[in-house]
């Protein structure tokens, strides 16, 4: 939204006409201590240009990595500019929230065909739109296992899905006394079948694994299927990393009953954290219980295409005490960048980025085994991220790597004490050669064992 100035005559007359004396009048519903009591610390007048320039000296005090070896959730890839471009098209400039279909086709059209790809992606029937991130797709997921699969209370999450996903879960199910979350742990980096098969009985709605999980391993959906299953409960997979969907076996063709996570890779950047973009799809079976927005293809009175709401309860919107979910706001320019590079990379192109993503993580996991203070872990297959036990001081390791402008993998003592010690790297197609040399160059000179 453009900032429209007003004149003192105008803000007179503004106020007047809402009967108050000023501006400050405005603010008697905030208590008094909460409010500043002063001007704000900033220059009284300045022009555009010279306020542009003031906020790019802030800017420029940002650390700027010429390469990032961090992933763990928000990946750096490669983002064409054709995105940017085509998002400002007019047509996508219609409702925020598309309730009136007639006004707001071009919104419509480009969460029908998001749909449609994230279906393909996953190899599910029915998808949705307007997940926050990851983590609320991952609690929608759940606790849509536990209405589908009716008097089970119990939903089973690896320890390898991503820690703050498991976070967010706990927070959603505490309120919830007669709901459960129990952990699986991991064996060899990937879900332990053994400690699954002991803790699956008869309330158990869901299991939900990582796709890849956390720790960068590919987990056998089509072994954890089995005994799945055959327990009566659901199989939720969960990718955090979209570009794996390239590379691996969709998971509704490998015994997922449903798919969720994080699409945010796809067209669009980390951007210190956000906004992300969860995606969650799902059996035909199962769609009546599906949660947010799903737009279904129709044909006017006049015989013409066009794009509605459907398979929306109405207490969705009005009676939250009613609702399947309580999202309200709409991802839909994220899931627009999705869906725009989702079209302009095709099958091929999305399978070449992921194989990309592939080789640069073997490479450098390669080449940093062959640093005397690093040890592997797990011999597991693995997209772009893997787990490395470092003998040295990471602490050393995270200096001068930032003093080379680097930022190097994620300490995974942080999130996991039995892995204290051990790095969680990663690997895109921004990543070349010449990064990785300069890396390995810059953990050799770092002392070696503590």
């Amino acid at each position: 939204m453009r900032y429209l100035p007003s004149s003192p005559v105008e803000d007179r007359a503004l106020l007047d006409t809402i009967g108050v004396p000023d501006a400050e009048a405005l603010l008697v519903g905030i208590p008094e201590p909460l409010r500043l009591g002063r001007e704000l610390d900033l220059p009284t007048q300045g022009s555009e240009q010279e306020v542009a320039w003031q906020m790019m000296g802030l800017a420029n005090k940002n650390m700027r990595f010429c390469a990032q070896f961090l992933g763990a959730g928000a990946y750096d890839h490669f983002v064409p500019s054709a995105i940017d471009a085509m998002i400002s098209r007019q047509e996508w400039f219609t409702a925020y929230t598309p309730y009136q279909p007639e006004i707001s086709q071009g919104t419509l059209q480009h969460i029908f065909e998001y749909q449609t790809l994230i279906c393909d992606l996953t190899g599910l029937e029915v998808t949705n739109a307007s997940l926050y991130d990851g983590g609320t797709a991952c609690v929608e997921a759940a606790l849509m296992a536990v209405r589908v699969a009716k008097k089970r209370h119990t939903v089973l999450i690896s320890r390898g899905l991503h820690p703050m996903y498991r976070d967010v879960l706990k927070t959603n199910f505490d309120p919830h006394e007669d709901l459960h979350l129990v952990e699986v742990g991991l064996k060899d980096g990937v879900t332990d079948l053994a400690d699954l098969q002991a803790k699956l009985n008869g309330d158990v709605a869901a299991v939900m694994v990582g796709y890849p999980n956390f720790l960068g391993a590919v987990e056998d959906l089509s072994a954890l299927a089995g005994p799945v299953h055959a327990a009566g409960a659901l199989l939720i997979s969960v990718t955090q990393e979209a570009f794996a969907f390239g590379w691996f076996e969709a998971p509704g063709n490998v015994g997922a009953d449903m798919a969720c996570g994080e699409a945010m890779s796809l067209g669009n950047k980390p951007n210190f954290g956000g906004p992300f973009l969860g995606f969650l799809a799902v059996k035909d079976a199962h769609k009546r219980e599906i949660p947010g927005r799903v737009v279904g293809q129709t044909k006017d009175l006049n015989g013409e295409t066009g794009y509605v709401l459907t398979l929306t309860a109405r207490e969705q919107h009005i009676r939250r005490d009613k609702a399947t979910s309580n999202i309200c706001s709409n991802q839909g320019l994220v899931a627009l960048r999705a869906n725009i590079f989702m079209h302009l990379a095709g099958p091929e192109g999305l399978k070449g980025l992921a194989e990309q993503n592939a080789a640069k993580a073997q490479y450098l996991r390669q080449r940093l085994l062959e640093l005397p203070d690093m040890e592997p872990m797990f011999d597991q297959p693995f997209f772009n991220e893997f787990v490395l036990r470092y003998t040295g001081d990471y602490a050393a390791l995270q200096e001068a790597c930032l003093k080379e402008s680097l930022l190097p993998g994620l300490d995974l003592g942080r999130f996991y004490p039995e892995y204290a010690g051990c790095i969680l790297w990663c690997a895109t197609e921004l990543h070349t050669r010449q990064m990785i040399e300069s890396l390995v160059e810059i953990l050799a000179r770092v002392p070696a064992t503590v």
